[in-house]
């Protein structure tokens, strides 16, 4: 069992990500088009399919974090979701290709979206490991206000550390990429 306050920010921290990720996707539905198609995984004929599916199955899982919704399901499909990230990300890093968008969303519309690279992997599959950690059943106990204020500071500490985490992976990549124009 976890303490219900561990299990509401993780909730409420996933369905930010989820619902800001669909957001940014929808907002730059054809950079997110074109980032897809650069992965190769895809035949060009269900892309538009699968954008929709991506977009809706994001925002769908972070309504249900949310709402509280079968916990145990959203979790499990969150996880899958992240691995699937996570290996897509990695079959293209075997091929070699590095040079093309995460498509992860964030930075997506600005045109800062993050290039391919193992700590996008490590990123999805420790993602994945903190969604799998709130399928454990929660302590009945209830929140109280100090428990709110908590989850209200620890998401901010939350979105703090993931933008730095993106903008630490970007610069690398930048940083990288200009070593291999060097070489």
């Amino acid at each position: 069992m976890i303490d219900p306050l561990l299990s509401r920010t993780i909730a409420v921290s996933f369905a930010l990500l989820l619902l800001l990720s669909a957001w940014h996707k929808v907002a730059a539905r054809d950079s997110f088009t074109v980032a897809l198609a650069d992965y190769r995984l895809l035949p060009a004929a269900l892309l538009p399919l699968a954008v929709a599916l991506i977009v809706g199955l994001e925002a769908g899982l972070g309504v249900a974090w949310l709402a509280g919704y079968q916990p145990g399901a959203v979790a499990s499909l969150t996880a899958a979701l992240l691995a699937t990230y996570a290996a897509a990300i990695a079959i293209n890093l075997w091929r070699g290709r590095v040079h093309i968008s995460c498509g992860c969303g964030f930075g997506g519309a600005s045109g800062t979206d993050q290039q391919l690279s193992w700590w996008l992997v490590a990123r999805n599959v420790l993602l994945g490991a903190v969604a799998v950690l709130a399928a454990l059943p929660a302590a009945s106990r209830e929140l109280g206000l100090y428990d709110w204020l908590t989850v209200v500071l620890a998401l901010a500490a939350c979105g703090t550390l993931y933008a730095g985490a993106s903008q630490l992976l970007r610069n690398g990549a930048a940083i990288s990429s200009w070593r291999r124009l060097r070489d």
